[in-house]
C-alpha cells in the first residue's frame, strides 16, 4: 500500500513539473522583445551644426540644386526662378536655371571663372561673355550660402525622428539676411524656418529646407528646397566659348 501511494505522489509531482515547464515554454514563445531604444546623439544640435560648418568649409567642390515646393524666387528683369542647379568647382561656378517671364518659360546657363562671367541668351541659347553685374545671378554664392546658413541657424534642435538612416535632421530659424547669397534681395525683418539634413558620420550638409518669407514677394507658405551632393569630386571649369 505504501509503494502504491509513493508511486502516485511521484506521478503527480512529475505531471505538475511537466505542466510548469510547458507553461514556461509557452510564455517564452509568446513574449515579444521590447522596442529598441532610439540612439540618443552624444552632442547637441548646435554642436552638430558647427561640425557641419567645418566639414563643408574644407570641401573643394560640390553639386547643388534648388527647387521650390511652393512659390518662386524673384530675380531682376521680372524673372521668376523655379529651379537652379549647378557645380561649385575649384575655380568657379557652373549654373543652369529655369525661370518664367510672364507666361514664357526660359532656361539659362551661366559659367563664372574668376572675374569672368559667361551666360546664354534666354531666347537664343547663344553664349556670350557679360559683365558680372549684368548677370541676374550675380548675388548667387553657394559656398557663402552654406557657411551663412550653418553659422547663423538659431534655436537649433533635433527633429523628433532624428537620427534616422545615418542622418541627423535639425530644425531652427534663420535671419533672412543670411540667405542673401541665395536670393539676392531679402525681407530684412523676416525669420524663416530652416531644416537641415546632415550625414551623421561625415557631418556634410545634404539638404536644406527653408520655409516662410525670405524675399518681399514671398508668401507665408513659400518653401525652398536645396540638395547638396557629389562632395569633393575633382572638377575644373573651362570657358564655354
Amino acid at each position: 500500500m505504501t509503494n502504491i501511494c509513493t508511486r502516485s505522489t511521484s506521478v503527480k509531482t512529475l505531471v505538475t513539473v511537466s505542466a510548469l515547464l510547458l507553461l514556461m515554454l509557452s510564455l517564452a514563445c509568446t513574449r515579444t522583445d521590447p522596442a529598441p531604444t532610439p540612439t540618443v546623439p552624444q552632442v547637441t544640435a548646435a554642436e552638430v551644426v558647427d561640425l557641419s560648418r567645418t566639414a563643408m568649409r574644407d570641401l573643394d567642390s560640390f553639386s547643388f540644386e534648388m527647387t521650390h515646393a511652393s512659390g518662386f524666387t524673384a530675380l531682376s528683369g521680372s524673372l521668376k526662378l523655379t529651379r537652379a542647379s549647378g557645380l561649385v568647382a575649384t575655380n568657379g561656378l557652373d549654373l543652369e536655371a529655369e525661370a518664367n517671364i510672364g507666361r514664357a518659360f526660359v532656361r539659362v546657363e551661366a559659367v563664372v571663372i574668376g572675374e569672368q562671367t559667361w551666360m546664354t541668351n534666354p531666347l537664343t541659347g547663344v553664349w556670350s561673355e557679360i559683365a558680372p553685374e549684368d548677370s541676374p545671378f550675380s548675388f548667387l554664392d553657394p559656398v557663402k550660402l552654406v557657411a551663412d546658413i550653418l553659422g547663423d541657424t538659431r534655436q537649433a534642435a533635433y527633429a523628433a525622428d532624428s537620427p534616422s538612416n545615418g542622418e541627423f535632421t535639425i530644425v531652427g530659424t534663420i535671419p533672412s539676411r543670411s540667405l542673401a547669397a541665395l536670393v539676392g534681395s531679402v525681407e530684412p525683418d523676416a525669420v524663416p524656418e530652416v531644416e537641415l539634413t546632415l550625414d551623421a558620420e561625415s557631418h556634410l550638409l545634404k539638404k536644406i529646407v527653408i520655409s516662410g518669407i525670405v524675399q518681399p514677394t514671398d508668401d507665408e507658405d513659400t518653401v525652398r528646397v536645396i540638395t547638396l551632393s557629389e562632395f569633393d569630386i575633382p572638377n575644373s571649369l573651362e570657358p564655354p566659348i
